[in-house]
């Protein structure tokens, strides 16, 4: 499961991975939105959840947060 949004200047991908031992890893990419480097400028693991839906909306607010906290460059 994938979403993309657009938030803060940044173009967001956060997704669910399937971990191996069961559950879903909480992914996800940060870009520049106006395309100025080409490729991520920021990719984190946000955590694990028990289902997909949950995995996205984790990594939805740890995107939310790096964005607001400065941490993407």
């Amino acid at each position: 499961m994938e979403r993309q949004f657009e938030y803060g200047g940044y173009a967001v991908v956060v997704c669910a991975v399937p971990n191996a031992a069961g559950g879903f890893a909480a992914q996800l990419r940060i870009a520049d939105a106006f395309g100025e480097p080409a490729g991520p400028t920021y990719e984190a693991i946000a955590g694990d959840a028990p289902t997909p839906e949950a995995a996205v909306a984790m990594a939805e607010a740890a995107a939310m947060r790096a964005i607001d906290a400065g941490e993407v460059n």
